[in-house]
């Protein structure tokens, strides 16, 4: 009997839920008529509008149409209609827990708690203006810190929250209020295992009926209306200035079960947890109407503004014009070689010569601060102690503009220029070139390269270097010239350290010549002079060059760099020499240079294959390939250009018997047996130690 009344009380419950869903639907429809009945005094088009959309989505969706009935006369409302006291949905969940001796205890009662809690969330949340995203523990604490807060809705916090807390109490009212009229946008999170509720958005108009219907709420409810209509006048005026209806997104369309609006609970209209989403993703039903600022419609201000910018931006034609013209004026604002020579001229050499003064004056009271042996490296002074000096007096004021220095009894002062005695400074020795190896000795390497980019440090250091650089001369020629400014900027000062430099020179090169031999580090020592011959060993009388005359002879300027060991007046500066292919030099240079400076590595830069000799290496852009045999050069260039092929594909190598013959007789031996030993080379036998021998009787000759 007890089970039979038990399921009676529970169908009972369902019934009187029924019937209150069923009186809820119908006065949200009754709502709904009289604010399109509003909304049509100010749009007449708003219900051919709504049916339009209303069809589209109907036949979308496969649905029954059903057009808006007649509108009702419209009514002036000073405020949101209120819901009958008897409005809240039960949690399904708790209908399983309904007992018919317990009651209904979620029932819409004047004491509910959840009732009271819902209107204390509410009251909580309008408070924020303007609303920011606020989470469940925030809106439980302000709760608790609210001094207004009575005696029944503190027990009604603590009677829904239970054993669990407060924290309970107010999730489930903002679950509820969400899951009920859409009040609420709300999120679930969590926090260090704990679940909480995260307030996205909140509904002003639908959080001002969670409010009791009592006379001291009357004011509260005006203000709040207030609030809401300014919020709805901000986002629907346009830029005219013209008013236009507030748009209340969940009053306008519900999906809640309505005949009239198509869609039942959950329908396609459905947020993500089953809250309506009002008349989200519809035609609006005005212009501009409910729509964000971003969305509205362009004026006429908005266009002008955008064509203006338009107007302005740059085209592409211009944007390459403007980039043309700064990258001319980085041309014209960059000095050029001469003019940093120039400037390099007047600056002090060994960088700046400003010296700091000691701030123990003297040498002895340096030492004696520091505690060692030697004074700093600042400037010092040193004490005049004449005989008529009193000591306890003092400085004098007037220092060392004293005018009566010879009877003036108090100390002066002058420069202390004397040198700590640090003992005799051992000479260093000064840093020579690299010596050829045997197999550099007897083998030419050159390189095709533009020498204006190539890296000039991976060949290492030479003895002797010899250029015909291409000149610009101020005439025809048939080959290609260099700027002034590319022959000074040439990196010439990394490929010596000690030697000399044999720069051929023609015309007005030979002022700039002078010029880059300065820039480049070298003084110039000596000069060559070729005198040209014709077939018949007779002096040409019609060069090629020359503006007033023909000239029939050549320059060399000779530069030296550093200390190099070389062999003085064994020749002459005269060589009488036939003429032969354009700028081809006479062969004379290359033993005379073999002379000055034996066993050396020798370069010479702008070279075609006419000039590849043995002992020398060639860079030109006029050469056949890459081909080198020393190993350490072979792996650097390798290195650098990754991608260039390199021949011989394999080098010969100096065998020990080479290089221990070779270093019994060269004056260097020590540093060319550690420099250039292979101790695991083969034993190539005596062939090319009689070959070495030959080239040594050679230039002793």
């Amino acid at each position: 009997m007890e089970s039979n009344s038990g399921g009676e009380d529970t169908v009972a419950t369902i019934k009187s839920i029924r019937t209150q869903l069923e009186t809820r639907i119908q006065d949200q429809h009754a709502t709904h008529l009289d604010l399109l009945a509003s909304l049509q005094t100010l749009d007449p088009n708003i219900v051919p509008t709504l049916d339009l959309s209303l069809r589209f989505v109907s036949a979308f969706n496969r649905r029954p149409f059903s057009p808006t009935p007649p509108l009702p006369t419209p009514k002036k409302i000073s405020h949101p209609p209120q819901h009958p006291p008897n409005h809240s949905v039960p949690d399904p969940k708790q209908l399983a827990l309904v007992k018919p001796e317990g009651g209904d205890k979620f029932a819409d009662e004047s004491g509910n708690p959840l009732s009271v809690m819902r209107a204390m969330v509410a009251e909580c949340l309008l408070q924020r203006v303007p609303f920011k995203a606020i989470d469940s523990s925030t809106v439980l604490r302000k709760l608790e810190n609210d001094e207004n807060i009575t005696t029944a809705e503190k027990a009604a916090m603590r009677e829904l929250g239970g054993d669990s807390g407060a924290i309970v109490a107010v999730e489930m009212a903002l679950r509820s209020m969400a899951e009920d009229n859409g009040g609420l946008e709300i999120e679930e999170f969590v926090v260090g295992g704990k679940s909480r509720v995260m307030v996205l958005s909140i509904d002003r108009t639908w959080l001002v009926r969670e409010l009791p219907e009592e006379p001291q709420n009357h004011q509260k409810r005006e203000r709040i209306n207030n609030v809401n209509e300014s919020e709805n006048l901000k986002m629907n005026s346009n830029s005219n200035n013209e008013w236009l209806a507030p748009r209340q997104m969940s009053e306008i369309w519900m999906g809640g079960g309505d005949p009239g609006m198509m869609y039942p609970p959950g329908g396609p209209m459905a947020g993500p947890r089953g809250r309506g989403m009002g008349m989200m993703g519809r035609p609006p039903m005005a212009p501009n109407s409910g729509l964000l600022p971003s969305q509205r419609q362009s004026t006429e201000e908005d266009d002008l503004k955008d064509l203006e910018a338009l107007l302005n931006k740059k085209s592409f034609k211009e944007m390459q014009k403007s980039k043309t013209g700064e990258e001319i004026l980085n041309i014209i604002n960059r000095p050029t070689a001469r003019e940093t020579a120039v400037a390099a001229k007047f600056k002090s050499k060994g960088g700046s010569q400003v010296r700091e003064y000691c701030s123990a004056l003297t040498k002895e009271d340096c030492r004696r601060q520091s505690g060692s042996f030697l004074a700093c490296k600042k400037v010092h002074f040193k004490r005049i102690i004449a005989p008529h000096t009193d000591i306890s007096l003092g400085d004098c004021s007037f220092l060392d503009t004293c005018r009566h220095m010879k009877t003036c009894k108090y100390v002066h002062y002058e420069l202390d220029q004397t040198q700590d005695d640090l003992g005799p400074e051992k000479p260093l020795k000064p840093p020579r070139a690299e010596y050829c190896s045997e197999v550099e000795l007897g083998e030419p390497q050159w390189i095709n390269c533009d020498i204006r980019n190539f890296r000039m440090d991976i060949l290492g250091q030479f003895g002797v270097i010899m250029a015909d650089p291409p000149w610009d001369i101020h005439m025809e020629l048939p080959y290609g010239t260099m700027a002034d400014d590319e022959m000074r900027n040439l990196n010439v000062p990394a490929l010596q350290t000690d030697g000399l430099i044999f720069l051929w020179v023609t015309g007005r090169a030979m002022e700039l010549g002078r010029e880059c031999l300065e820039q480049w580090g070298y003084k110039r020592c000596e000069e060559i002079i070729w005198v040209k011959t014709n077939q018949l060993q007779r002096i040409i009388r019609t060069g090629r060059t020359g503006h007033w005359l023909n000239h029939s002879k050549e320059h060399c300027l000779v530069g030296i760099k550093g200390n190099p060991e070389i062999n003085k007046n064994i020749d002459t500066d005269v060589i009488v020499a036939e003429v032969r292919e354009t700028s081809r030099k006479p062969d004379e240079m290359y033993p005379m240079l073999e002379r000055i400076s034996p066993r050396t590595r020798k370069l010479e830069l702008f070279a075609r294959m006419h000039n590849t000799h043995a002992g020398w290496i060639s860079l030109g852009n006029q050469l056949n390939g890459v081909r080198l045999v020393d190993e350490g050069l072979r792996a650097r260039y390798k290195a650098a250009y990754p991608h260039v092929e390199v021949q011989p594909l394999s080098p010969p190598k100096a065998s020990a018997m080479e290089i221990d013959s070779t270093s019994a007789r060269s004056p260097f031996a020590t540093e060319s047996r550690s420099q250039f030993a292979d101790p695991a080379a083969p034993d190539a036998g005596h062939a090319p130690e009689e070959r070495a021998m030959a080239v040594d009787t050679d230039m002793t000759t």
